[in-house]
C-alpha cells in the first residue's frame, strides 16, 4: 500500500510542478491577444467538461465566428511562433 501513496504523491507533484511552470510561462507573455487566446482554451476545457445543450453549443459558435470576424483571434502561426520562445 505504501508504494501506491508514493506513486500518487510523485503524480501529485508532477501535475503541480507542471501548473507552477505553466503559471511563470503564461506570465511571462507580453502579447494581449496570446494571453486572451490561452483564457479562452482554458475556459473551453473547463465547459467542455459540462453537458452542453444544442442551443447553447450554437450560441459558442457563433461567439466564436464573430470573435474571428471582428479580428480578435490569433493564428496558429502566431500561437506557435510564441510557443517556441518557451
Amino acid at each position: 500500500m505504501p508504494a501506491i501513496l508514493e506513486k500518487k504523491k510523485t503524480i501529485l507533484q508532477t501535475v503541480e510542478e507542471e501548473k507552477n511552470e505553466l503559471a511563470i510561462k503564461l506570465l511571462s507573455l507580453k502579447d494581449k491577444a496570446m494571453v486572451h487566446v490561452f483564457k479562452l482554451i482554458f475556459d473551453d476545457l473547463i465547459v467542455t467538461t459540462k453537458k452542453t445543450t444544442k442551443a447553447q453549443y450554437n450560441k459558442e459558435i457563433d461567439a466564436a465566428v464573430k470573435r474571428v470576424r471582428s479580428g480578435k483571434a490569433v493564428s496558429n502561426d502566431q500561437v506557435m511562433n510564441e510557443m517556441d520562445k518557451w
